[in-house]
């Protein structure tokens, strides 16, 4: 039997914030007890609302019910998500709300020091990686952990690292970020401690990492990391930022030539860099490199961009468009996109897949692939989009603005 009359009124609340007031759980009559299933569905309810997706937003609560009404215990994001979701609750649940929450710190920032920066799930060398981050990305700083740190990165992904990076005071990183810069545009170089091809290596950096230009001598740039350390980068390996950002777009060619720079890069689960790419690393990196900021995992750009219409000829898809691979919806399972290829155009498409290489779904190719073909879900249409559709220009990202 049921007790209240919840499912309904949670589809209210799932529509808007500002009818959550207004929209209280009533009781039903002769039935005044407020259950533990009631205490969890609304919990469940609120995730869904004001945090869907654990991979951007911290959404640690739990929700108990005892003699004094329901206690909300954990750690949310910030102030604002922990006043939402006292609100949320407190207008679907027929008794007290008791606030046990907390909420995280301001962020801090951190500026990355090495060419790529792995990213896990948990802190700890031997959990999954989750994602990478390039020499000079910023991070924002949302706690830590016996030597490791909670960052989110500009694309919104929470991980935790211990990977060199340097912290910045809020008016320290805004000198950084204001701060001439040069973006490798080589898949590989290596910055050196003097303006000489010969002299000792300071490190490596691949396509994407950022440096702060100090100068020029010869045929090389005078570069310096976010923890101070000098040197220099051949000028045929880098570009000025400004001028970069400025030329960067989304055009299908560009997108292809880039996609094509990576052939034969090694599949690595978490790879975000030409060391290493998993299928959504492989896009997102492409992307970046062309100036535009995606989401980081397939499941996520999936959402992204407009919907193509998919027939046998792939008439429809032009070069450039995203192909989505998985698992489809059945009466007993939701749907669960597990791969992404970009389009070379018809029935053509490149991918990260054991490594970086292109695939057909012609039968009649020597590169068709049957089960890639039966797995195809969805194709979506990200170039030219903008925000509203998921899809965030770098040079409108306040973590990359100049002015």
């Amino acid at each position: 039997m049921t007790r209240f009359a919840v499912l309904p009124l949670l589809l209210v609340l799932l529509g808007s914030d500002a009818a959550l007031a207004q929209t209280p759980l009533a009781q039903l009559p002769g039935e005044p007890t407020f259950t533990n299933e009631q205490t969890q569905q609304l919990l469940a309810a609120a995730k869904q609302r004001l945090a869907p997706d654990r991979r951007t937003i911290v959404f640690d609560v739990t929700a108990s019910l005892g003699a004094n009404g329901v206690t909300l215990a954990g750690e949310v994001h910030d102030q604002q998500l922990l006043q939402r979701l006292l609100t949320f609750y407190q207008a679907g649940c027929a008794v007290s709300v008791i606030n046990d929450l907390a909420a995280l710190p301001e962020p801090t920032i951190g500026v990355v020091c090495v060419s790529v920066a792995n990213l896990r799930s948990k802190p700890g060398h031997s959990q999954e990686l989750g994602t990478q981050v390039l020499l000079g990305t910023p991070l924002r700083i949302l706690k830590q952990d016996d030597g490791w740190s909670y960052v989110q990165a500009p694309n919104d992904y929470l991980c935790w690292t211990n990977d060199r990076m340097h912290r910045m005071a809020a008016n320290e990183f805004e000198t950084w970020r204001k701060q001439a810069k040069v973006i490798i545009t080589d898949t590989f170089t290596t910055v050196l401690s003097a303006a000489n091809a010969g002299s000792q290596a300071i490190s490596d950096a691949v396509a994407g990492g950022l440096l702060s230009l100090e100068g020029e001598r010869g045929e090389f740039y005078r570069v310096r990391y976010p923890d101070g350390r000098t040197g220099f980068v051949a000028k045929s390996a880098a570009r000025p930022f400004a001028s970069w950002l400025a030329d960067s777009d989304d055009d299908p060619k560009h997108l292809i030539a880039t996609a094509r720079r990576f052939f034969g890069v090694p599949y690595l689960w978490g790879g975000t860099s030409s060391k290493g790419m998993d299928c959504s690393g492989f896009t997102s990196t492409v992307w970046f490199l062309n100036g535009v900021l995606l989401p980081r995992d397939a499941s996520q750009q999936v959402h992204t961009g407009i919907a193509v219409a998919i027939d046998d000829p792939m008439s429809k898809v032009q070069a450039g468009d995203f192909f989505f691979f998985g698992r489809r919806a059945t009466e007993n399972s939701s749907e669960r996109v597990t791969h992404v290829g970009i389009s070379l155009g018809g029935m053509r498409f490149i991918h990260s897949s054991t490594d970086v290489h292109e695939n057909s779904f012609d039968p009649e190719a020597a590169d068709y692939s049957a089960s890639l073909k039966r797995s195809l879900l969805h194709v979506r249409r990200v170039i030219d989009q903008d925000q509203k559709t998921g899809v965030r220009p770098l040079r409108d990202h306040p973590l990359y603005q100049l002015r």
